[in-house]
Order: C-alpha cells, then structure tokens, then sequence
C-alpha cells in the first residue's frame, strides 16, 4: 500500500491501480529530472549536454577546466553519431575550422594505446575518427585534440602543452564501464 498526505497530519492509504500510477508518475519524474542539463550545460539533441569551458585556448592539457571547476569530464565520444552532433554543434556555435579541442583521450602508461581518461580510470575508445597518420606512436604526445574541418571532428595525439579549447560533458545516463 503507499500512503499519501492528503491534508496536514492526515494519511490516506492508496492501493491498487491509482497506487501504481503514482509510483509511476514519480518515477517518470525522477527520469526527467536527471535527463537534464545542469547548468551551465547546454543540451544538444536528446543525449548530450556540453559546456565550451572558454573560446580562448587553455595552455595545457593540465589547465582542465572541466575537473578543476565543474567536477564533470572532458568529452568523451563513444560513436559516430555523437561525433558528429558534438561537430554540428561546435560549427553552428562558430567555431571555425582548424579549432582544436581538448578531449578525455590519453595515452595510458606503458602501453602506448589511447583511452577516455574518466576521472582517472581508463576506458575503452569505441569509436575514432584519427587523422590520417594517427594516432602517432611518437613519445610525448599523450593527450587527444578534437580539431573542427569542414564541420566534423578529427582526433590526434598532441603533446598535452598544445593550446585547445576545453569541452566537459555532463552524463545523462549511468556511469560507463571502467577499465583500470
């Protein structure tokens, strides 16, 4: 049985069918309220919400504005789809090509493969989309740049002192597998 407040200090228990459209409505509630963009995101269709951290370059990748002031992660892009909303989105906001970003991408110690750095736990990449030549196996170039050609994103390894723009994306969804 749930029990509602129905007037001050006074329960009425519900059962039955109207008990569980209740539970229902409360659920879809709860649902919605987390399919949303915490400000000062910006939604971008129904599965994303990114924040351009600044339109001036950060001057590493150590300047991380996404953790250092928003608790959230740098973008990272598990499928085509998502990248070409991400690239969609960048190029409607004006940015013009050749903008680099800075992404969730680095290469792991040790073995020289790239991974979603997530809150500093490694996660698989499904989906890339290098530059031609890339990614480099070239030491000191660690960290992933998204750059904007033509309206969509290419990835390339880059020394994490290269200048970029940094993209933090909140989840609307549960937290992804970790690796490590």
């Amino acid at each position: 049985m749930l029990r509602i407040l129905t007037m001050p200090g006074s329960w009425q228990r519900l059962g039955g069918r109207l008990g569980q459209i209740c539970l229902g409505v409360g659920l879809l509630l709860q649902l919605a309220a987390a399919m949303r963009c915490k400000v000062p995101y910006e939604k971008v269709q129904q599965n994303y919400c990114y924040y351009i951290a600044d339109e001036d370059p950060l001057p590493s990748s150590f300047s991380n504005v996404c953790y250092q002031d928003k608790r959230t992660s740098r973008v990272c892009l598990e499928s085509e789809d998502e990248m070409h909303v991400l690239a969609n989105y960048l190029y409607e906001s004006g940015f013009q090509n050749g903008t680099q970003f800075w992404s969730a991408g680095h290469r792991w110690p040790g073995d020289l493969q790239f991974y979603w750095n997530y809150f500093g736990r490694a996660r698989a990449i499904n989906y890339t989309n290098w530059l031609e030549d890339e990614p480099t196996p070239r030491m000191g170039l660690n960290c992933m740049l998204l750059t904007l050609q033509s309206g969509q994103l290419y990835m390339s390894s880059a020394s994490c002192h290269a200048h970029a723009v940094d993209i933090c994306e909140q989840l609307l969804v549960n937290e992804p597998t970790v690796m490590h």
